[in-house]
């Protein structure tokens, strides 16, 4: 998975196909990296986070992208100027797990779009650390595993409950973060019950 890039869903699931052909037809990840002006690898570019990453997608899911920023009040107007004719566009700020976080929200092609924005560089963005971690879980885990967090997900968990729950975690948004310092061999073991 390339974080910079939604090239990947154009050969994914009827559901990944379907989302890259809106993002494609209304241009979000051009329209987004133009607006960040940065390069991937400085961990400023703009990255597709979530449940379609993940291929956990259900047809009601929000395409979320993590975005960075040193100044949330500036790119909230750039955001707002962009894609203000969007439908059901709404911005708003708040805290996310300790963090200001700018939300973005509209409507393309009817696929609910989301743009977190924080004042951290892409990478280092919880949105981003849980997609890492449970794309790692999900490779360990086996096909098995991925169906009981689908199993889930279809229940109408978010993605971080949906792993949590199979995983038994309790506080699975920080649970999952604290994972990231695990292995894979480490991670086996831990969850050997689980995959």
């Amino acid at each position: 998975m390339d974080l910079y890039s939604i090239e990947y869903l154009q050969s994914g699931s009827e559901r990944q196909k379907r989302v890259y052909g809106v993002l494609r037809e209304f241009n979000i990840l051009a329209r987004l990296t133009n607006l960040a002006g940065a390069e991937p690898g400085f961990g400023e570019a703009p990255a597709l986070v979530g449940s379609l990453a993940l291929d956990l997608s259900r047809d009601d899911s929000e395409i979320t992208f993590a975005t960075y920023t040193t100044d949330l009040r500036n790119f909230g107007t750039l955001l707002k100027s962009e894609f203000a004719e969007m439908e059901e566009f709404r911005s708003s700020r708040g805290i996310s797990i300790g963090v200001a976080t700018l939300m973005t929200s509209f409507r393309a092609g009817g696929e609910l779009i989301l743009i977190s924005t924080q004042g951290i560089l892409v990478p280092r963005q919880n949105a981003v650390v849980h997609l890492l971690v449970e794309e790692r879980l999900l490779a360990i885990g086996g096909p098995d595993f991925r169906e009981n967090v689908w199993s889930e997900r279809k229940h109408g968990r978010d993605t971080e409950r949906a792993f949590g729950e199979v995983l038994e975690l309790d506080e699975p948004y920080r649970e999952l973060l604290a994972l990231e310092e695990l292995s894979d061999n480490e991670l086996k073991l831990r969850f050997a019950d689980k995959f």
